[in-house]
């Protein structure tokens, strides 16, 4: 710990506190699918066993009773609606509470729709859940901690890389640390029981290694991390697979710069073994699990790769068009939720601020300030990247390039693949925020272009600024469910 920096402490301080603070103020059931993800973690916990059994409840009896009593899935995305929260209600789930069977935490496991996923997160979440004993909603909160836990490895996974790509400028990694500490849909989906979080550190963390290799060189330790690193976000969830396309890029990068450096190929050759020792004891561990328990590995790859009707290349790129741009007349139109802009809908009120269920987001004026503001911090980092392109690493640029492709690429395909099998899409915002890493770099450029007497204020602007929307937003849920 005498290591750590002192700022860095301090941001993973601000950070728990504002996971915990999500913790508390979102009501329980009120965030996308957690009914699920709790179902999933009450079953390893209770049963020691995946859900997805047919003829069983996809709940448990205390959790259905639990959320009957609070109003939860009356409340879920219907804006006039609140969920019970009264000393009253309290004392009857305590009445009630005290009253239900050691069996009711146990007849959950059926089907449901977080089933697809890997445990990873879901094993976490149970240890979490033993740990803490006690009432139903006293569990529920221990496994939303382990989600707060997982955002403070994403901060500092931002601090690491941040640090890597600027040797260790302490401003801007303060800049790039703290708006992830402060980024409001950062901390709320820290707030929830869900494999996001996670993922979103372990996205971060992949970047981070990915990069240290692409500019140093591999080596059997940064390689063996990698591996593990790439492996535990697949056995997460299965989405995250997007992650070895750039993987192989900055293992090839690596591996060629190590070998010019030092004529050592077998050296090398081993790092790369580590690494796929990496990923055979993580991901291969649920691979070979899954086979033997008779389960799909990656059930949501499968899904989205497959579905009977065929794919067009002209129609996915018509998808693309009317996803960024507007519908041309002889188009054929995509109907979802938000047609005339979804980029807007997904891409930028997504990743801001859609809380509850999606319900819960700031008024469209706010958000038209917020791409003003996404929009120059682009212009000032291209313009920086323009001005250092002499110190910069075209193979660094490459590999962030390709990762923010492929996560691109794989949200796109999969909403394709839903709303041509007659769903209304799969894009939702928070499936970007694995690219949080790529985005906190973007900040950390805007500042590294500006006089060096100028960076220190632009950061605290930028603090300033995400602590004001974090504020905002958790006015926003308040409103929404207790005013």
């Amino acid at each position: 710990m005498r290591r750590v920096p002192a700022p860095l402490l301090a941001l993973l301080a601000i950070a728990f506190l504002v996971g915990t603070a999500w913790s508390l103020v979102n009501p329980a059931f009120q965030t996308p699918d957690e009914a699920a993800h709790v179902a999933y973690a009450q079953s390893l916990a209770e049963r020691s066993s995946l859900p997805g059994d047919e003829g069983r409840s996809v709940s448990s009896t205390e959790q259905a009773t639990a959320a009957a009593l609070m109003n939860a899935d009356q409340t879920a995305g219907v804006l006039a609606t609140r969920p019970e929260w009264s000393r009253a209600a309290a004392d009857r789930w305590a009445a009630t509470e005290a009253g239900l069977p050691a069996a009711a935490r146990e007849d959950g496991g059926g089907p449901n729709p977080a089933a697809p996923n890997p445990p990873l997160s879901y094993v976490a979440d149970a240890a979490a859940y033993k740990v803490a004993g006690g009432g139903f909603f006293t569990r529920l909160w221990a496994m939303r901690m382990t989600s707060v836990l997982a955002f403070l490895l994403t901060v500092t996974g931002v601090w690491l890389l941040c640090g890597e790509v600027f040797r260790r400028d302490r401003v801007l990694q303060v800049a790039a640390a703290g708006a992830t500490a402060l980024a409001p849909m950062l901390g709320f989906l820290a707030g929830a029981v869900m494999p996001d979080p996670l993922v979103i550190a372990l996205s971060t963390l992949a970047l981070w290694l990915g990069a240290r290799i692409v500019r140093r060189g591999i080596s059997t330790r940064d390689a063996l991390a990698f591996g593990v690193v790439v492996g535990l976000a697949g056995a997460t969830k299965s989405a995250s697979l997007v992650l070895v396309p750039p993987a192989l890029l900055a293992l090839a990068v690596g591996a060629w710069r190590a070998r010019a450096r030092t004529g050592d190929t077998r050296a090398a050759v081993i790092a790369l073994a580590a690494w796929g020792a990496g990923i055979a004891a993580t991901l291969g561990v649920w691979v070979v699990t899954a086979r033997i328990i008779g389960r799909a590995a990656a059930a949501q790859v499968s899904t989205a790769a497959g579905g009977s009707t065929p794919f067009n290349v002209r129609e996915f790129l018509s998808y693309l068009w009317q996803f960024y741009l507007p519908k041309l007349p002889f188009m054929s139109a995509y109907e979802r939720p938000n047609p005339t802009k979804p980029v807007f809908e997904y891409w930028v009120k997504g990743t801001w601020g859609n809380f509850g269920w999606l319900e819960v987001h700031f008024a469209d004026p706010v958000h038209f300030v917020l791409v003003a503001v996404m929009v120059t911090v682009a212009l000032l980092g291209v313009i920086a990247l323009v001005r250092l392109r002499d110190r910069v690493d075209p193979w660094l640029l490459a590999f962030f390039t390709v990762a923010a492709l492929t996560i691109l690429a794989g949200l796109h395909w999969t909403d394709y693949r839903q709303i041509r099998g007659g769903a209304l899409g799969f894009a939702q915002g928070r499936y970007l925020l694995p690219l949080a890493g790529l985005a906190a770099l973007l900040v950390a450029l805007a500042l590294r272009g500006l006089p060096t007497r100028a960076r220190g204020v632009g950061a605290a602007v930028v603090l300033a600024g995400m602590f004001t929307l974090t504020l905002f937003s958790f006015g926003l849920v308040l409103d929404r469910f207790y005013a």
